[in-house]
């Protein structure tokens, strides 16, 4: 009697320890990539231009902090061109979305290893990239003050009845157009243009290495899309 006690004590014990082992052996499944996240979108000249967001009668000109210190990265999850998050941020909203390249890696049908290697590359990437667009913001700091200082006088006239608001917002659409000219033609940015070009083409042809004859295939076509400014 005892002994048969003691055998319906000890067999629930072997069940749940054979139950646990069981499941420590199964392989959990792979998460699947989020290609819309924004460590898969492609930074060109033309961003950096629309990341300086203009003068107007209620604000100054300045930098996007979301692109020049890469708040991008952790501004959402989900970049894509129907996220509101976009909203209100003029470089987004200009964005040329054939730039996410997660919209292209998703058709590819990648292996586990190819979207580890490609996370590795983009991450490379935009590490490469925070120091160029320092730069940039940096070398045209100057032009950027001396264009709110010219707002302001604007402001000013505006204020003291010198110039109409319609003149005052005429005054601050030329004087955009004449900052972004100025930076455009600054040796600094020209210099810092060609850099993120060569890393552009760097990184797109890292990327076609990793492919094979079938999906490089599929790559050269939706790429085909993509309109770099150099």
């Amino acid at each position: 009697m005892k002994k048969f006690r003691f055998l319906s004590l000890f067999i629930p014990v072997i069940i749940i320890s054979m139950w646990a082992c069981s499941q420590s052996n199964e392989v959990e499944p792979v998460k699947p990539a989020n290609f819309d996240s924004p460590q898969f979108i492609l930074i060109d000249n033309d961003d950096l231009l629309n990341g300086i967001e203009d003068a107007t009668l209620s604000s100054e000109m300045k930098f996007s902090t979301t692109l020049f210190n890469f708040g991008i990265l952790s501004l959402t999850n989900s970049l894509n061109v129907n996220d509101p998050i976009i909203r209100g941020i003029p470089w987004l909203e200009n964005f040329d979305f054939t730039k996410q390249l997660g919209l292209i890696f998703r058709r590819l049908n990648l292996t586990e290893t190819q979207v580890a290697s490609i996370r590795t590359l983009m991450q490379a990437y935009h590490e490469s990239l925070k120091p160029l667009l320092k730069e940039f913001q940096d070398a045209n700091k100057d032009i950027v003050k001396a264009a709110n200082e010219k707002r302001k006088t604007i402001l000013d006239d505006l204020k003291n009845g010198v110039i109409t608001r319609q003149e005052a917002n005429e005054k601050m659409r030329k004087l955009n157009i004449e900052t972004r000219q100025k930076i455009k033609d600054n040796p600094d940015s020209i210099r810092i243009k060609d850099q993120i070009c060569k890393l552009n083409k760097k990184l797109m042809a890292d990327i076609k290495a990793l492919l094979t004859a079938e999906q490089l295939e599929k790559w050269e076509q939706m790429t085909k899309r993509i309109q770099f400014p150099c």
